[in-house]
């Protein structure tokens, strides 16, 4: 119980550490983890999702003040974070895939162990969707050198198969820093995330300030 409560000070104080109300700016690139996310590979079967139910105007989740609270830390537009955790989890807090993902953001315990934390927190909203925002902005920033939509997209694939993974494909790439240049290098499944978030992220921006 000691090492839980301390393992969630940890995080709190690492995250307002890194606290930024713009866009992400630079920052070191990360070592490349691929022993954690690129694990998350799933099956096909594990891809069907129940769609998540606006529940009122201006509403996607349950989980929105915690969505806004993180993506507005990080620089990023909390419907496109919503995205993500709709084609994570499709908002079920509680889920853990085959390869042993967990919560809402799908994380590895060995990716909360490389962020600085312990895997124990993983089924706590908040917990998860902040740990899944930092991660989400040590990405971005790995990603420096790209603008934009393909920022995001490299950012997202990394999360789904892993920074070695995708940087492998941008040396078998002819063009290498645009997304539609290297996803053919990438497995079905993230290209089918990516594809997934942006999708859903256009939708929400329909329907939800």
């Amino acid at each position: 119980m000691l090492l839980v409560k301390y393992s969630r000070v940890l995080i709190l104080t690492l995250l307002v550490a890194c606290e930024q109300k713009t866009s992400p700016p630079p920052v070191t690139k990360v070592e490349e983890a691929d022993t954690t996310e690129s694990k998350k590979q799933t099956t096909s079967d594990e891809l069907t999702q129940p769609e998540a139910i606006l529940l009122t105007t201006n509403r996607i989740s349950p989980y929105d003040y915690i969505v806004k609270k993180y993506a507005r830390r990080y620089g990023f537009d909390w419907r496109l974070i919503s995205a993500q955790i709709f084609a994570e989890s499709g908002f079920r807090e509680n889920r853990k895939s085959r390869a042993g993902a967990l919560g809402l953001m799908q994380i590895m315990p060995s990716t909360a162990k490389y962020l600085g934390t312990s895997p124990d927190v993983l089924l706590r909203p908040e917990d998860n969707i902040a740990l899944g925002c930092f991660y989400d902005y040590k990405l971005y920033n790995y990603w420096d050198s790209l603008k934009g939509r393909e920022r995001l997209a490299f950012m997202f694939a990394s999360y789904n198969a892993g920074q070695t993974r995708v940087r492998r494909a941008q040396r078998k790439a002819a063009i290498k820093h645009t997304w539609v240049g290297i996803k053919y290098y990438l497995p079905g499944e993230t290209r089918h995330y990516v594809f997934k978030i942006f999708k859903k992220y256009e939708e929400y921006k329909q329907k939800v300030l």
